[in-house]
Parts: C-alpha cells; structure tokens; sequence
C-alpha cells in the first residue's frame, strides 16, 4: 500500500460523477421505471449488468488513487469477466440479469484492461503507452457512440446491436477522461500532442467513418427495400387486377348456363373452350349438379380421379351451404390448387355449380417479368416455388404475402447480379479509414518530430555548454566554502589542494585590480540590490598566466530570516574569445585600410541597392566626399544619375546580383577634374554578391577598374600597326610610281631638245616638264606623310606641322585658287604626340577641305591652348556636311566627293584621322558654320598618354 499519487483530486472526482451517472439507471431498474431506463428513444435502455459495470470500474480507479494495488486490479478482473460474461454477443446468449450491451462490454473491457495495467508494478514508459492507448480507444469509442446515437445515425434494424444506454456512454467517457488525466501527469508537460493523442484520433476517425458507413449502408439497403416492396405492390396490383378479369368472365359463362335448356348444348362446346384459352390463368371450367356430378367439363386439362373427387365434394358443400362462403375456394389436391365458382339454377338440372380452375402459376407469370427489371421476383406456396423471373439471388431482402382469392402466397424480392449498386458507403468507408490512418500517422509524426527536435536541441545545448561554459561551482555562504567543477580546475591548471575548498584561496588567485570589484558584485547580490551575481575578473592559471573569467551566479538557498545559505553558479573562460576578438579587430583594420587606399573603385551596397561603403577611389572618381556617396542608391550614383538608360540598366545587373549571379559590366563615364576639362573614362565594373553562413546573400560588393589606359593603350597599338601598314603601302606606291615616272622624265629629256623653239606647241615642253616634277613631289611626300616614325618621337611641333602641310597642299592643289590662312598665334610649341601622325591629321583635313571649297574661298587653319588640350581647327567654306552624315564620314571607305574629282579618295582619311586622335586620348568633332561650310576641331591633350607599361 502506497500514499495517494499527486494531482489525484480530478481523477476522485471523475469517478464520483461516473458513479452518479449510472444511478438512476439503478434506481430505474429497482422501481421498474421505463423513462429512468431509457431517457432518450434513440438510446438503449440500461441493463443491469452494464450499469453494474460502472461502479466496479470506479471504484477499481477509486481503489488504485488510493494505493491500494491489489483491490484495484481485483476490482478491475471483476470488470472484465462481467463485461465478457455478459455480452449480448450474437452467437451467444447472456443471463437477462447479467445482459450487457456489446458496446458497453467492449467499452469496459478496454477500461478494465488499461485499470489493470495501471494498478501494476513497475510502470514503465511501455506500459504508460499501452495504457494511454487503451484509454483513448475507450474514450474514442464511447464519445463515438454517444453522438451518432444522439444524432439518430443507428436507428434501424441494421445497426440495432451498436447501440447502448446514455448513462453508461456518459459513465465511460467520464472514466476515460481520468485515466487519460493520470497518464498526463505521468508524462512530460510539452508543447507536442500527447502519446495516446494518436491512437484517439485515429480510433475516434476510424469509429465515425464505421458508423456512416454503417448507417448508409442502411439507408441503401432501406431503399432497396423500399424499391422491393414497390415491385411487389405492382405483382399484386396486376395479379388482382387479372384475377378479376377472370371473376367477371366466369360470371358471364355462368349466367349464360342458366339459360341453357340441354346438358349438351353447341355453345358449351364453342363458348367456354375459347373462353379457356383467352383467359390467362383460367386452366378448366366444370359443370357439377347437386350430387357432385360432372355435368360438362373443357376438354384442355386432363384432370386426376382425386382433383375430380376434390371438386366433387367441393361443389356439394358449395350446393348444401345455406349462404355461399367467398367466391373462391382453396383446393386440397392439384394443381391446379384453386378455383372460382358460381351457383347456377339451370332448367336442366336445376341447382349446379359452375367452377373455374385457375392456375397461379401461370396467372403469375403473365406479370412477374414485367414488374421490374432491377430484382428477381419469386412466389412461393410454403416451401414450393410457383413462379420466378430473374436469376436466383442468395438472399431476399423484402418478402410480403400475395393473396389471390382464397389462397396466399408469398413473394419475395432479391436485386439481380447484374444491376449496378450505390458505391458511395464503401467509397466514404476507404476514404474515412484512409483519413482516419492519416490523421493518427500526422499526429505520430508530429510528435516524433517534436521529440527528435527536442533531442537535437538537447544535444546541441550540451555541446553549446561544453563550448561557452567551462566550470560549475557553488558557493556556501555560511561556511565560506567553494566548490569548482574539477573540469574547470583541469582547464586552469590548478591544483584542487591548492584552492582546498576555501573561497579566501580562490580569491588570492583573483588579479589584484579586479579582487575589490569582484568583492563588491557578490556583496551587492548577497545584500539583494542586484538580482543576479555576474563579475568579470583575471585569475591566475597553474602555469602562471592570466585568464579572463565571467562568473554568473544565483542565490537558491536562503534562511527563514531572508538571509543567503548557497549559491550556484557557472564560470566561462573568455581569455580565446578576448583574443579572437582583438584579432578579428586587427583585421578588420587592416581590411579597412587595403578598403580605403584600393586602386580600383569599391562599394558596398545592401540590398536595397544603397551604398553602404565607399572608398578613397570610387569619391575621386565620382569627385565628391566619401560621406556625399555612402546613402546614394547605386544606380543613382553620379558617373550615370543623367542617363536613365545606363541607370536602369544599371538596376538590372544589381537586381541580377542580389539574386546570387556575378555581373560585370563596362561603362564610359566623364570625370572632370579640377582646372580641366571632362576626361571620358573606360570603368570595368563587377557586382559580387556577399554570402552569410546560410547562403543567403545579405549584401554586395561592387569593383570598378579604370580600363581607360587599357583601351589607350590598346587603341595606340592598333593606330600603330595601321600606320605601318599605310607606311609599307605607301612607301610601295610611291616606288612603283617613281620607277616608270623616271623612265618618262628621261625619255622627256632626251626628245626635249629635239623641239626647237618656234615649234608651235614648244610651250608644251615646259608643261610636260613641270607635271613630271609635280607627280613626284607628290609621290615624295606621301612617302614622307607616311613614313614611319623611326625614333618614336612623342613630342611634335605644331607650328612647323602646319607650316609644312599647307605649304605642300597649296602647292598641289593651286589651280583651285583656295586661299589658306593660318593662325598659330597662340598654338603650344610641342604636343606629346608622334609627329607623323600630327602631319596625317593635317594633311587630311586641309585636302578635304580643298576639296569642299569653292574657288576663291578661304580656309582657316587655326591652333591654340586651351588649358591642358591642344585645339586644332580646320574651317572651310564649302557646302558644309548634313547632320544625318555627321558620323558616317568617320566610317571606313564612306566619302562624299564626286568621284570626278581629281582629289576623289577612298573614304580612309577621315578614319584614320580619328583612330590616330583617339589612340593618343583625343577627340575630333565637325560643325557645320552658320555662315556656311565646316570645321573639324581635333583636341589632343598636352600631357603624355599614360599606357601603364613601364618598359
């Protein structure tokens, strides 16, 4: 015997009301009252055996809250073996007083079951288990019942056997909600649905999907009642209706006897074997006298000496009877085995009797396949099938009498193979279960996930505690003993014999800066100003170095008067996190500076797009501070705010990254700088988004490189090559040029003095000779255009450039009687430019502009410096250039000139002119005079183009 268990109250008083349910079932049954046996019609009425039941198993719980074992599972047996002894089980029969309804013995047998294993000794988790199982199960199935009764779902005869009395329903949900509650308080308090919660649910699924398919398996078999019971009206209303027509022709047969004056009248003969035959289910008609002879009889049956005998005696009853019986008599002997008669007072033979023979059989048949097509139809007399239409069928569900005159037969009705049923209970039956199945499956896995997380939270705290905390100690404050965790003491390398229990030895190791602070926490804590004991403080380790220690810690022990007897607490060793810390610091010093004095230009943006960080690089480049560009969206930024081309597609390539994809880009930007002009830049610009330990992406870094020197140098390279390219070809033609030019300046002289003087086109010669010195002072100077610049030379002067050009193109082109002017006035001495490609530029744009202008027009050749650009301007007085051709001029093998000028190029100048002024940093542009004509500008810069190549 043992004391009460805790929280025993509820479950007292669960049983006391399950006791007071059942009582006036009792007291019904004592006083023999009806309505205290059954208080609702769509329960059973109690019985006593299952009233009985409910205090056996309340007091058995009763009996184990008290600690008493033993009675508890004694009671619990007697609760058995009453529920098994008196269930109403269909093969068996139970004592009437014992009688208990199937579903209250299974109820409490599954009670009585999880009582006993309960009551027993040791509880184990397995045991808990099965008995919440079992608890639920009972539960499930008595809240079951008590609805669908409530709802009137198991009224019919089907699913009579699963009903049972309220008060036994209400007892057993009253009993399994304690035993439920006393395995609740044995568990863990948690979030996570209960063990038994399962089995309740899929119990309690299963039960309601049983009872609707039980109850529409009921209606459907109602229906085909229903449906039966209609095909046999329609049998009989058609049987009725032909038995009838059978009466009325009889009578009219009998009427016509009693007019008839021979016994062998032609009529009979013709009349009544005709009628026979159109009658359906009359077989024979005969004539009896009063004695019972047979006076005439229809030759179509063949009738026994007995059937003859039968009628006989049948006819003289009929005759000696002082008020005739019903219309129709009953034959002992046939078939067939009734018969229709009529009285007849004839001349002849004075009082007869005219009887009709009918056959059911037949009579039957007429109508039994054509009353439905959905059952088999099948009459009976007794045991003997008369008629049947439709296959046999294993059972009948509707059968009702047929009356046909003085006989009764029974009809019974079964639906044929063939016709297709409702499948609606089983589909509502698979799915329920399916549900049912699903539902306990959910809440298992439910709480097995909860337990599973449980278990890994519980692994991963233990090891977050192996990681962040090294030591446990307590504190006795009465005896100013300390304890440490010798896991501590291992980690410090201190002996425990060294501290010997003392917190004054503890204390010595304290780093004498941090003793008072260290004083100062505890007291405060002891005193109750702070509520909790936390002091960081250095000790001395074993080998004699210092180590950071947090130490938090809690009064959990105190007097009567309030005052502190114990203390726990934890101790962490934060010396490594320290350390890792002032290093992470570093660097992230260091970090910061590579971040700020980076070459190329870095930001780093959120994900919103705004600049978080700018370095030293990315503000020169946009020429603001480094605080104006941190706030900025970045497609905003200032290299691309007036473009909102770039700038959207800016966004895009961000979005792009934001989204975990590399981009890269290149734009080209204008940088001005102080005291000079805008400068375009080539950047290289790359988008790299910043992963986090979940790879999520939570910022991004975005890295510009100045390609501009690059491309310069690139662009050098490739003006280079096509100048020697130009070099090699020029330097070809003007050789095969001067080979043949030679031959004719020699054979010219040779023929030269052969002319005389008065010759009358002498004035030729002088022609001659000076059109051969200009076509090679032509071919001279295109090799000299295009020679190649053997030293290199970057610097170049401008004024002897321009000098020289004009004063060859004004040789070459001085039939055209276009005047040049120059003004170099404010030109530089020397620009960092090869001067072969300052001569070419010339060249081109002076002889385009010959070529444009008309005679007697001016073309002005102007240089200046303009700050730290060299201005070239070529304006002439020609038609000028249409804005739509503006940038095609500049396009390889494009040309305006009429091709009948004798200038008339290819359409390479003006390429080539802008691939030189380009490949050294400059710029060329045309603009169309307002006055009329064109000037070409070219801006090259006065400082050397950097290529970034140091040899």
């Amino acid at each position: 015997m043992t004391g009460p268990p805790r929280g025993a109250s509820l479950a007292r008083a669960l049983a006391a009301c399950a006791v007071a349910l059942v009582v006036p079932s009792l007291l019904g049954w004592l006083a023999d009252n009806p309505r205290l046996l059954q208080p609702l019609d769509t329960f059973a009425p109690a019985r006593p055996g299952g009233t009985l039941l409910v205090p056996l198993a309340a007091g058995g719980l009763l009996a184990k809250l008290a600690g008493h074992r033993r009675l508890a599972r004694g009671l619990a047996a007697l609760c058995l073996g009453g529920a098994v002894a008196g269930a109403q089980l269909p093969w068996g029969r139970a004592l009437p007083l014992l009688a208990v309804p199937v579903p209250t013995a299974i109820v409490f047998v599954t009670f009585a079951v999880a009582l006993w294993l309960l009551a027993g000794r040791p509880m184990s988790e397995r045991v808990l288990l099965v008995v919440g199982a079992l608890a639920s199960t009972q539960l499930a199935m008595a809240g079951v019942l008590f609805v669908t009764q409530l709802a009137g779902l198991l009224d019919g005869a089907g699913v009579d056997r699963l009903r049972a009395p309220v008060a036994d329903l209400l007892a057993a949900l009253v009993l399994g909600v304690a035993l439920l509650q006393r395995i609740r308080v044995r568990e863990q308090v948690s979030l996570a649905p209960p063990r038994w919660a399962p089995v309740l649910a899929g119990v309690s699924a299963a039960l309601v999907v049983l009872v609707l398919w039980q109850a529409l398996s009921a209606r459907e078999t109602a229906q085909v009642r229903a449906r039966g019971a209609l095909t046999v009206n329609a049998l009989d209303r058609a049987v009725q209706r032909q038995y009838r027509t059978v009466e009325r022709a009889l009578g009219r047969a009998a009427l016509f006897l009693a007019d008839t004056r021979r016994l062998d009248d032609p009529v009979w003969r013709s009349t009544f074997p005709r009628l026979v035959e159109e009658t359906p289910g009359l077989r024979h008609v005969v004539w009896l006298d009063s004695t019972g002879s047979l006076l005439q009889a229809t030759a179509r049956l063949r009738l026994s000496s007995a059937t003859v005998a039968e009628l006989s005696r049948i006819g003289r009853a009929l005759l000696a009877a002082p008020i005739p019986p019903a219309r129709s008599v009953a034959l002992a002997v046939g078939p067939p085995r009734l018969a229709l008669w009529y009285a007849v007072a004839s001349p002849v033979a004075g009082r007869t009797v005219v009887l009709g023979l009918i056959d059911e059989a037949e009579l039957l048949d007429e109508f039994v396949d054509d009353v439905s097509r959905e059952f088999t139809v099948r009459v009976f007399d007794g045991t003997t099938l008369v008629s049947q239409a439709g296959a046999t069928a294993a059972r009948s569900p509707y059968e009702a009498p047929l009356q046909i005159g003085g006989r009764t037969l029974t009809v019974r009705v079964a639906q044929r193979a063939g016709v297709p049923r409702s499948t609606l209970p089983d589909v509502v039956l698979a799915l329920g279960l399916v549900v049912a199945l699903l539902l306990a499956i959910t809440l298992w896995l439910q709480r097995r996930i909860w337990e599973q997380a449980s278990a890994v939270g519980m692994t991963r705290m233990q090891q977050a505690i192996e990681r962040a905390t090294d030591g446990v100690w307590e504190l006795d404050v009465q005896q100013g003993r300390t304890h440490r965790s010798p896991g501590l003491l291992r980690y410090l390398d201190i002996d425990p014999i060294v501290l010997d229990g003392g917190m004054a030895a503890w204390s010595a190791l304290v780093h004498p800066e941090d003793a008072a602070t260290v004083t100062a926490a505890l007291e405060a804590h002891l005193r109750g100003d702070a509520d909790a004991f936390e002091c960081e403080y250095r000790l001395r380790a074993g080998d004699g170095s210092w180590h950071t220690l947090v130490d938090r810690g809690r009064v959990v022990e105190r007097l009567a008067d309030g005052r502190p007897v114990r203390l726990l607490g934890i101790s962490a060793d934060i010396t490594e996190g320290m350390r890792a810390e002032a290093a992470r610091e570093a660097s992230e010093r260091r970090f910061r500076a590579m971040f700020e004095t980076a070459y190329q230009v870095q930001l780093l943006l959120d994900l919103d797009g705004t600049i978080l960080e700018a370095n030293r690089a990315a503000a020169e480049l946009a020429t603001l501070p480094v605080d104006q560009l941190a706030g900025r969206a970045f497609a905003a930024a200032p290299w691309w705010a007036d473009d909102a081309l770039t700038s959207a597609r800016v966004q895009e390539r961000f979005l792009r990254a934001r989204s975990g994809e590399i981009q890269r880009f290149e734009v080209e930007v204008e940088r001005r700088d102080e005291g000079r002009e805008e400068r375009p830049l080539t950047i290289d610009f790359s988008l790299k988004p910043i992963f986090d330990g979940a790879q999520q992406v939570t910022q991004v870094l975005a890295e510009g490189r100045d390609l501009t020197i690059r491309k310069r140098a690139e662009a050098a390279l490739r003006e280079a090559s096509a100048l020697m390219t130009m070099g090699q070809l020029a330097a070809r033609v003007a050789h095969e040029i001067n080979n043949p030019l030679a031959g004719i300046q020699n054979a010219f002289l040779l023929i030269r003095g052969a002319i005389p003087a008065d010759h009358p086109h002498h004035h030729f010669v002088g022609a001659i000779e000076r059109e051969i010195a200009r076509i090679a002072a032509v071919t001279r100077q295109l090799y000299e255009t295009y020679r190649p610049d053997e030293l290199m030379a970057t610097q170049s002067s401008v004024i002897l450039a321009i000098s020289d050009a004009v004063s060859f193109l004004e040789q070459v082109n001085r039939g055209r009687r276009v005047r040049i002017v120059t003004d170099v006035t404010r030109a530089p001495s020397l620009v960092p430019v090869p001067d072969a490609l300052l001569r070419q530029t010339l060249y081109n744009l002076v002889q385009n502009a010959l070529d444009a202008s008309p005679p007697d027009g001016t073309i002005t050749v102007t240089a200046e410096q303009v700050g730290d650009v060299c201005v070239l301007r070529v304006r002439d007085e020609g038609p000028g250039i249409p804005e739509a051709l503006r940038e095609r001029i500049f396009e390889p093998f494009f040309s305006t000139k009429d091709r009948t000028v004798r200038t008339g190029g290819m359409g390479i100048g003006l390429a080539l002119v802008r691939q030189s002024v380009l490949a050294v940093g400059g710029r060329i542009s045309v603009q169309t005079n307002e006055q009329g004509g064109s000037t070409f500008e070219v801006r090259l810069p006065m400082t050397p183009l950097e290529t970034g190549v140091l040899r």
